[in-house]
């Protein structure tokens, strides 16, 4: 009797637990799939009219120093040993090369006793006229004497001074060009100085560009306009703040293009020397672009071709974060900026980086947003 209870009881149990299980299975597989959340590409964006960034151009040029001269003697002579060195430091007035004075010291020497023989010859004909013993006549010719030699006394002791060759302006020495006695003659350039306190970028800006500027405001306002700012080859990445220095207003007859110098402080934190290479960017606009008549721009690496070759750019939809395909009509290009004459107006997101990575519809969200 016990026996039969437990098997009974162990039967029921197998059941329910067969029950069970199936019961498990089966509501396992009624259950829906778990979705996974969509991931947004990471994509570089810019907002048209907000800013200038995007309507920039870069012309190449030529560092020079604000301030550059080529020295040399107003005499002639043989160099004495060199005073200074190529590169060194000198301050404004600071001798910097000599030629040998003596025969110009024997000179004013000679000068100057002429002179004194002339003053005393002068002083006694005064005092004689004084007494009635010369004329007036006399006189006056002994005061011509004593004007010629004083004036030849002058001459003498401005060529002795010349045998200095003082910086007129505090700066670096670049160049040497005239050997340690060697002779020179007067005007021959002897040593270059540059005042490197402030550097000069020298670009030759094409006539299409050049077209562009306003001629009517003055360079502070033009300098304000455009926001100059030099790139130094061998500083790449670094901008330094310029301003508009001079600008030719006739076109090279060889190249076509017009010169235009931008000034620049000497940062303490670089060295640059003239000489250099590097770049001016500055912006096409600096009001809001979409306040601006005319077309907008992009950087040219925004605009792709579809399959058909015709441009297009990625306009992100900023309530959904989703971008859409748009056909474009570019103009052409200048720098790296890229004028676009029709599909875009100012206030449109467009996708400036990974653009042949995007589909349609495709969610993204700036690279700028953590």
């Amino acid at each position: 009797m016990k026996s039969n209870l437990g098997m009974k009881f162990r039967s029921t149990h197998l059941v329910c637990l067969v029950v069970s299980v199936s019961g498990l299975i089966g509501a396992c597989g009624q259950e829906a799939p778990i979705e996974q959340a969509e991931v947004a590409r990471p994509i570089k964006m810019m907002t048209l009219g907000e800013g200038v960034g995007s309507r920039t151009l870069e012309v190449p040029g030529s560092v020079f120093a604000a301030q550059s001269a080529d020295l040399s003697f107003e005499v002639a002579g043989r160099m004495l040993a060199r005073i200074a060195e190529e590169g060194q430091l000198v301050a404004a007035g600071e001798v910097v090369a000599q030629l040998d004075p003596r025969d110009y010291e024997a000179q004013r020497n000679a000068a100057r006793a002429r002179r004194d023989t002339a003053q005393a010859d002068y002083d006694r004909y005064r005092v004689a006229f004084e007494k009635g013993a010369v004329t007036e006549q006399q006189v006056s010719r002994s005061k011509g004497h004593l004007d010629v030699t004083q004036a030849d006394l002058d001459v003498a002791e401005k060529a002795l001074q010349d045998t200095d060759l003082r910086a007129p302006f505090a700066g670096r020495i670049a160049r040497r060009l005239v050997d340690d006695f060697a002779n020179v003659r007067p005007k021959e350039a002897v040593i270059v100085l540059q005042d490197e306190s402030s550097l000069e970028l020298r670009v030759a800006v094409a006539e299409r560009d050049w077209g562009r500027g306003d001629t009517s405001v003055s360079g502070d306002e033009m300098t304000r306009r455009i926001n100059p700012r030099v790139e130094i080859a061998s500083r790449r990445g670094h901008l330094f703040p310029a301003y508009i220095k001079e600008a030719s207003n006739s076109a090279d007859p060889v190249t076509r293009t017009y010169e235009v110098t931008f000034g620049f402080e000497n940062p303490t934190d670089a060295n640059i020397s003239p000489g250099m290479t590097g770049k001016i960017i500055v912006d096409l606009y600096t009001e809001n672009l979409a306040e601006k008549e005319g077309p907008v721009s992009v950087p040219s690496n925004a605009v792709f071709a579809d399959v058909d070759g015709n441009p297009h750019v990625w306009v992100v939809d900023p309530a959904t974060m989703r971008v859409a395909k748009r056909a474009v009509e570019p103009g052409e290009l200048s720098g790296s900026a890229l004028p676009i004459l029709g599909g875009l107006s100012g206030g449109d997101i467009v996708v400036v980086s990974g653009v042949n990575s995007l589909t349609d519809g495709m969610l993204v969200r700036d690279l700028g947003d953590n």
